[in-house]
């Protein structure tokens, strides 16, 4: 007797599932992964951003930089709440025209800012900071999506001691 056999191909419905559903979750954890990396690093940048243009900042009044302007002046940094802003002069004036504001990355933001009136102000040619107070040298920044946070601690010298 000769049995009739017929050689089947393909999958069943429940092997393409399986498959499906394993390609489905190592789409969302990869998904995943990558929307965590740009958040780091969104806030790293916010603060690699930040440090440079405090020394900057600080080089300007020490190399006695005038940007344009008349005489030479003292040049500090205002930390708003998702921004600061660079200015020039001995304290912050919001409605000067050549101040320039640095909004920061998505979901970063100053969480505590422990400086005198909110600005770190660094007088001309030395580059120390004006009337420093070692109580209050610490700003922190803060990822608002993960808590992340990180703190800067300036000295008198204007030199950012720890970034923690």
């Amino acid at each position: 007797m000769k049995k009739n056999r017929q050689n089947k191909h393909g999958y069943t419905l429940i092997e393409l599932m399986v498959v499906v559903s394993i390609f489905s979750t190592l789409l969302g954890l990869i998904t995943i992964n990558l929307l965590n990396s740009k958040q780091r690093a969104s806030f790293n940048s916010s603060i690699i951003q930040l440090v440079t243009d405090i020394k900057q900042q600080q080089t300007s009044a020490m190399s006695l930089d005038t940007q344009g302007a008349n005489g030479t002046s003292n040049y500090g940094i205002y930390f708003g709440l998702a921004n600061y802003t660079l200015f020039r002069g001995s304290q912050y004036v919001a409605t000067d025209s050549a101040n320039f504001v640095i909004n920061l990355g998505d979901n970063v933001q100053f969480s505590s800012v422990w400086l005198p009136l909110s600005s770190i102000i660094f007088l001309r040619q030395s580059g120390e900071v004006s009337g420093f107070d070692p109580s209050l040298n610490t700003v922190i920044i803060k990822n608002t999506q993960n808590n992340q946070q990180k703190t800067l601690q300036i000295n008198r010298y204007g030199v950012i001691t720890q970034v923690n």
